[in-house]
């Protein structure tokens, strides 16, 4: 990506969440102009990457265990070098942006307009800043752009339906970016075995903090987006693992039921209904007879 397509997305975003903070203290705008007092946090603010320097550009916070479950290197435990030759881990990418836009427009619509626009926003600076060369370098389209306009639309006084017309986009465009996955020689079934057990993974380590800890309202948000992702690609690709090895697909969607028990709806509810370590062995479970995969 070049410095200054890089710096613009930075910019536009940074800029965004400015003015919301002038505006309403973070909070996006709704159509009538009140803020939502049910969510008062304030994303993080660490600096921006040293090549870019935009002055009013925040990245944002991993959140509580957000990230656990991925292999090394990168954000999320996201490596774009591996990307652009393994099609798991350039899946993966894919996936874990996708499931911060599904949750996040779960949340936006369940009444948390300010944790769902943070949602919108987190994945462009934490994936996709360092993963648009991987698109670049495989002929994917890019969608940096369409990111940023659904990251900004919450705090441009848009209205419900704008915003998730901006949100589908993104889906849309992750959808297309997919086509693109490198080649290797392991079997489609094996590759979407592997993306669906690091997505419940994700999920299941999360509801591990969030049982461990009621103030984890973030790490309970990223859950449910991975839970939603796991669900979306299971119902896309469940059939292909099941035809390369039963016995996986039966794992995962048993590690998938209990997920979804534990993930029942984008905000918290007041009584969990999960076990932690009785997901998070599923899981372990599941990724266990994957990674046994040809």
């Amino acid at each position: 990506m070049g410095i200054k397509r890089r710096t613009r997305i930075w910019t536009t975003v940074g800029t965004a969440a400015l003015a919301g903070t002038l505006a309403g203290c973070s909070e996006p705008a709704d159509e009538t102009g009140s803020e939502d007092p049910a969510r008062s946090e304030q994303p993080a603010t660490p600096s921006a990457p040293a090549d870019t320097q935009p002055a009013a550009a925040p990245a944002f916070s991993e959140g509580e265990g957000e990230g656990e479950g991925g292999g090394g290197g990168g954000e999320f435990g996201i490596d774009p070098e591996a990307a652009a030759s393994d099609p798991v881990v350039y899946m993966i990418a894919l996936e874990v942006m996708r499931a911060h836009y599904l949750a996040g427009i779960d949340a936006f619509e369940a009444g948390d307009r300010a944790a769902g626009a943070e949602m919108f926003a987190h994945p462009i600076s934490e994936i996709y800043i360092d993963f648009e060369p991987v698109l670049e370098a495989l002929g994917a389209p890019l969608f940096g752009e369409t990111m940023t306009e659904a990251s900004v639309a919450p705090y441009s006084g848009e209205g419900d339906d704008a915003v998730a017309a901006k949100v589908e986009a993104v889906i849309a465009a992750i959808d297309e970016a997919a086509e693109f996955a490198p080649r290797s020689e392991v079997s489609d079934g094996a590759v979407h075995a592997r993306v669906l057990a690091d997505l419940v993974e994700r999920g299941a380590l999360q509801y591990r903090v969030v049982a461990s800890d009621a103030a984890a309202g973030e790490a309970y948000l990223d859950g449910y987006g991975f839970a939603k992702a796991a669900e979306r690609y299971a119902g896309n690709h469940m059939d292909s693992i099941e035809a390369v090895s039963p016995q996986a697909a039966a794992a995962l969607a048993d590690a998938m039921t209990q997920l979804d028990a534990a993930f029942p709806a984008a905000l918290r509810p007041e009584t969990l209904g999960g076990n932690a370590e009785t997901l998070v062995a599923a899981a372990d479970a599941a990724k266990v007879r994957v990674n046994t995969l040809p």
